[in-house]
């Protein structure tokens, strides 16, 4: 037995298809972030703040597959880095009225939001085992 709708399925809508991409926690900062520089997953997660690593890398992977974002780099997880597309920037230009309008909303209910600013965390130095430090 086949199943019949009772009722028609919708029709695409374009505002839904662009929400449905950016929608989520973290998926507005990532972008944001993105929208600055290409970073490494690290340099990411650490500007960000809270996000837990599984949730990342799956923001990353969506972004990468609805063509927002790109990966480039070697083989070493600490070259590769996460940066914008043509696409990923042009969603962000259109984005960006959107924040504005939406801090004003924030701003009345006397909330003062910041943007999430790139923060490079400490670096590791490359040593020899043994070689003395500096």
């Amino acid at each position: 037995m086949t199943y019949n709708r009772k009722r028609p399925a919708l029709d695409s809508c374009p505002v839904e298809a662009v929400l449905a991409i950016v929608s989520g926690k973290w998926k507005v900062r990532v972008l944001y972030l993105l929208s600055l520089d290409d970073l490494t997953f690290s340099e990411i997660r650490y500007s960000v703040g809270d996000i837990r690593q599984q949730v990342l890398s799956s923001v990353l992977k969506e972004f990468i597959r609805s063509g927002l974002a790109c990966r480039s780099g070697t083989v070493s997880p600490r070259q590769i880095r996460y940066g914008l597309t043509k696409k990923g920037h042009e969603m962000v230009v259109l984005l960006m009225p959107l924040a504005i309008w939406g801090n004003k909303l924030l701003s009345q209910s006397g909330i003062h939001w910041k943007p999430p600013q790139i923060q490079r965390g400490p670096r590791r130095e490359h040593r020899r085992p043994g070689a003395p430090p500096g």
